[in-house]
């Protein structure tokens, strides 16, 4: 019952955020009464830390490349083509299109950038954009593309190792290889952009106007020499990350590596931005998947484990049943318990029954997607989506329970049902 009651508290913290600590302060309080309870002791947390180490690095390089990609304008460079193509005239946009190309632009996002990494930068790039448009519901149009797109940056991470800190923990747990698990995860993926797509537009067709226009679309082109710079820096990256795999070298330890260089690099050509990028980057998310995951182990020795043990061996009896279940189970723990927590317990549980079996993989994989996406069910479902309110308190942009909730059930489960059922073909 104490174990409970901890996780229930951590998720309350995060989500209510009260005297506006960081994140990874409410974690580490928790697990330091779990430790105080004796509901886990150093063994335990020195399994936890082995299992997430390399995954947070990961992702904090990953975040901190987007953050220095975006300071010399890369972001921008391609926001400014998006716009262009959306264009009507000098000062109309086709909304529609720009729906569109922004929706295939989030998804490149989060394939690459990773969830939370995509959502720090789309997220104040919107605001800005639609801060001079000229509407009288601007703000329930803003709205619509806020969620929109958010949605994707975290439904829209499955296609990489690297696009979800649950992907690089699930995939170093299970040993899965980065190859195959692009190849198994490609037509779920693509299933999840498409389903976006047309469900994106059958919800907001009343609210999309067929154009917007904005006070002015000024957008800063960018340097198109320095474009190329992060292009080919990028495709040296891409090709360095394979190199770095077959001699066996940590993930975390490469792309953070990385990441630093080319900050280095964004500090020498712009020193104020840099001091910037390094001072915004989620240094704490080791303390706080740490912390977290501490208070959900917690929870998974008193019998959470033991539950879903005896669940996934029902849902087992049947592959179409076992795929479908798992996907289905795993996306309401997210939305229960935040998708952190429910991989980790998944993970574990999945454990007991993992072989070179295609159908025990397969629900692997079928785990990764509920987690993935039906961590958009509810607010607290996602680190990404915690960092997204954290962004919008700060911009004055309010977004109720209700309306978040409502959009996410209306999106969540019919892209779940498409992405799992590509997985299958």
């Amino acid at each position: 019952m104490s174990a409970l009651v901890l996780c229930l508290a951590t998720l309350i913290l995060l989500f209510w955020r009260p005297f506006n600590f960081a994140l990874w302060v409410y974690s580490s309080l928790v697990a330091f009464l779990a430790f105080i309870l004796k509901l886990v002791d150093f063994e335990d947390a020195k399994f936890i830390f082995d299992l997430i180490w390399d995954s947070s690095l990961t992702l904090i390089g990953l975040i901190l490349l987007s953050f220095s990609l975006e300071a010399l304008g890369f972001f921008d460079f391609l926001a400014y083509g998006i716009l262009k193509f959306s264009q009507k005239n000098k000062q109309e946009i086709d909304t529609y299109k720009l729906m569109f190309f922004m929706l295939i632009f989030v998804f490149f996002l989060a394939t690459f950038f990773a969830n939370d990494g995509a959502i720090l930068v789309i997220t104040p790039l919107i605001i800005t954009l639609f801060s001079t448009l000229k509407d009288k519901n601007s703000q329930s149009i803003l709205i619509a593309f806020l969620l929109a797109l958010s949605f994707l940056c975290d439904a829209g991470s499955n296609l990489f190792v690297i696009s979800n800190l649950t992907n690089i923990i699930t995939a170093n747990y299970f040993k899965l290889d980065f190859l195959s698990f692009a190849y198994t995860m490609l037509v779920p993926s693509l299933f999840v952009f498409i389903s976006t797509l047309i469900m994106v537009f059958v919800i907001f067709r009343r609210i999309l106007p067929k154009k917007l226009e904005f006070n002015f679309i000024q957008k800063n082109e960018g340097s198109k020499a320095l474009f190329i710079f992060c292009l080919i820096f990028l495709m040296f990256f891409t090709l360095g990350f394979f190199i770095a795999q077959d001699y066996g070298l940590s993930k975390g330890i490469f792309i953070l590596g990385v990441a630093l260089i080319f900050w280095l690099i964004v500090s020498v050509l712009k020193p104020k931005q840099g001091l910037k990028i390094f001072q915004n980057s989620p240094w704490g998310v080791l303390i706080f998947s740490f912390g977290l995951y501490l208070v959900v182990f917690s929870l998974y020795k008193v019998g959470a484990g033991e539950i879903l043990i005896k669940i996934y061996t029902f849902l087992m009896q049947d592959k179409d049943f076992g795929i479908f279940g798992t996907g289905l189970v795993s996306a309401l723990g997210s939305s229960l318990f935040n998708n952190l927590p429910m991989v980790l317990i998944g993970d574990l549980a999945l454990k007991e029954y993992f072989s070179a079996n295609s159908f025990e993989k397969l629900m692997i994989y079928a785990h990764l997607l509920g987690v993935n996406i039906g961590a958009k069910l509810t607010p607290i479902g996602s680190l990404a989506t915690l960092l997204w309110l954290g962004i919008l308190v700060r911009k004055g942009v309010e977004i109720s329970f209700w309306q978040y909730t409502k959009f996410g059930f209306s999106m969540t489960f019919i892209v779940l049902m498409s992405a799992l059922f590509g997985l299958l073909l």
